[in-house]
């Protein structure tokens, strides 16, 4: 991937060909827009924009075609992108992926009028089967399947426009700035005027109105990707090795709701105590 992306880069028609090419192979536009990614943090707007249109152009055609994914993630991660370059912030450049993972919730029942009427409406028929012999719970449970649909479709894209964007941001890193992606990725913490109202609504937003559920597949993507950070900054500041990373992504793997809750707890309470800084002080303060 590396050695691709440092190919593309020698010319502006090489990397908007890739790109192009990207987008136009089913399952593979997240390859193009990681390639836009990378082309609007190093290049200036004037040389970038161009490139980031023309490459789109098959992604447009998928959108008639009737899959709106690969253009929602070139939108997403082109925006994600400038906010990352002027703001060089990757805690803003996130949570503008996040306010568009909810633009995408509210809109995704308008660009898949097709196809998500069938998804809810077989579901729907799922959960009334498996709760016939419980009709209390089913009532409770029968209004939030749409919106949780909705939502965990949404949380998804969210999720790949915020991976294409890490992914450019580490070529980019890995050919013009070795270590950089690393260092800004151990120090990525949520601001507290963020995840204080998010936890709000993840408990609450399922008893106001069953609308407002969907939001929250897409608010705890972030958290959980800060929960990523915290242990890696973590084991980074200790000096410990790379190796005890590795039962976490096999525990978000095999225990997937159990560890995406945790995750999410740690990133929460990062952004009230920051917790790597206190480490930092505490081997500091050891010294």
């Amino acid at each position: 991937m590396k050695n691709l992306a440092q190919w593309a880069m020698q010319s502006r028609q090489r990397v908007t060909l890739v790109a192009a090419i990207a987008y136009a192979v089913p399952m593979l536009f997240w390859l193009g827009a990681a390639f836009q990614a990378l082309v609007l943090l190093r290049q200036p707007s004037r040389d970038s924009l161009p490139m980031v249109l023309w490459s789109s152009l098959p992604a447009l055609a998928w959108m008639a075609a009737g899959d709106p994914t690969p253009v929602l993630v070139a939108a997403g991660t082109i925006l994600a992108a400038q906010v990352l370059r002027y703001s060089i912030r990757l805690d803003w450049a996130i949570l503008t992926a996040v306010v568009l993972g909810e633009l995408i919730y509210w809109c995704l029942p308008l660009l898949l009028a097709d196809v998500l009427p069938l998804v809810v409406s077989s579901s729907e028929v799922a959960v009334s089967e498996a709760l016939k012999s419980n009709p209390d719970l089913q009532a409770r449970l029968q209004p939030l399947v749409a919106p949780m649909i909705h939502g965990v479709l949404a949380a998804l894209h969210t999720l790949v426009i915020i991976l294409c964007l890490l992914l450019g941001r580490y070529w980019q890193s890995a050919l013009y700035n070795p270590k950089g992606f690393g260092i800004e990725f151990r120090q990525l913490r949520l601001p507290l005027a963020f995840t204080l109202p998010a936890v709000l609504v993840v408990l609450t937003a399922g008893q106001l109105l069953p609308g407002l559920s969907g939001m929250v597949p897409v608010l705890t993507v972030a958290m959980m990707l800060a929960g990523l950070a915290v242990f890696h900054g973590v084991v980074h500041g200790t000096n410990a090795s790379s190796n005890w990373l590795l039962p976490i992504y096999i525990g978000l793997v095999v225990f997937g709701p159990y560890m995406y809750t945790l995750l999410i707890f740690v990133a929460v309470l990062d952004s009230v105590l920051d917790i790597r800084m206190r480490l930092k002080d505490t081997a500091s303060g050891d010294k």
